[in-house]
């Protein structure tokens, strides 16, 4: 069929569960007891404006980017949070500040520019996201026109929009949303469940979650990890039931669509999380997201590695004025 949708793409675009219930954590019994710990709580000023650096690895492909975090207080009560100012720096190790710009960055640049405007609770925990519809718009039309149809059918079926909204906001749960609440003192480790949306329903994982210490670079901060895995049947058989949705969608009349379980042996998704952030406030200096997928259909395995690394440059604290 005209519509090929590659079977390991639902473990591309469903977002692993970072954003787990930190205040749920349960320290690991093996864990040697230490002093109690206060709940990490968000408190970024606000507004607040911060300049980041973003390195990609994606499909085998590298590339860096820069552009501000922008935190505003809502009417109703919690925050948004934009992104603007969007500048790819270098792809391919090519650098794209100098000389014409090669063909395909402006319309990257131009969906990045695209990217919802996130919603948070006043806790900082993403709940929503505003303009995702008017950024599936231009995803449809940067498509060849004969396969615009087909993909805004397979966006329109149940379940889609909010996979796509959660993988949208996973870059916010590396930083802060996914550490919320979190109450593990220097060298503690815990456990929580997490909860990946996809079309054919939430599927849960247990996400480990470890408390490193201070950060020797920077006072007051402290360096975080977790670690979300997602495999054996329960979540093949969850991918089977949404690829299967997903190929009905795009499957021409008069065609059956492939016997998507019989054709996926097995599927396993590894997600990790990084950051180091102040303590008192959560606003991070560093976070790293990496995302091992691996799908077996047939005799072939395939395997694809995505990470993403960001670097942020928060403006110099404003000196007091003098005294008179």
């Amino acid at each position: 069929m005209r519509f090929v949708l590659p079977l390991a793409a639902l473990l591309f675009v469903a977002g692993p569960a970072l954003a787990a219930r930190q205040s749920d954590v349960t320290p690991d019994a093996g864990t040697p007891a230490v002093a109690p710990a206060s709940a990490l709580r968000f408190a970024w000023p606000v507004p607040s404006r911060v300049t980041v650096t973003e390195r990609i690895l994606k499909k085998g492909k590298r590339a860096v980017m820069r552009y501000d975090a922008v935190l505003s207080a809502r009417k109703e009560g919690g925050y948004e949070l934009k992104l603007d100012k969007f500048q790819f720096l270098e792809r391919e190790g090519q650098d794209l500040t100098k000389g014409p710009l090669p063909p395909g960055i402006k319309e990257a640049t131009a969906m990045a520019s695209a990217i919802p405007t996130l919603v948070l609770s006043a806790e900082g925990e993403l709940v929503d996201m505003v303009g995702v519809e008017e950024m599936l718009e231009r995803i449809y039309k940067m498509m060849p026109e004969e396969r615009r149809e087909q993909m805004r059918a397979v966006f329109e079926r149940p379940g889609m929009k909010e996979m796509f909204k959660q993988s949208g906001g996973e870059f916010w749960n590396a930083w802060v949303g996914a550490w919320v609440g979190l109450k593990l003192a220097a060298g503690e480790e815990g456990l929580v469940t997490g909860q990946s949306q996809l079309p054919s329903g939430p599927v849960e994982s247990v996400v480990t979650v470890r408390h490193r210490g201070p950060d020797a670079e920077h006072q007051g901060a402290v360096r975080l990890e977790l670690e979300s895995v997602l495999e054996g049947e329960p979540f093949r058989k969850t991918v089977v039931a949404t690829m299967t949705q997903l190929f009905q969608g795009a499957t021409p009349p008069g065609k059956e669509p492939p016997d998507v379980d019989a054709m996926v042996k097995s599927a396993r998704r590894v997600s990790r999380a990084e950051v180091v952030m102040d303590s008192a406030t959560m606003r991070p200096y560093s976070a790293r997201r990496y995302d091992v997928s691996k799908v077996v259909v047939g005799d072939k395995e395939s395997e694809t590695i995505e990470e993403h690394e960001y670097s942020f440059a928060w403006p110099a604290p404003k000196k007091a004025g003098k005294r008179r």
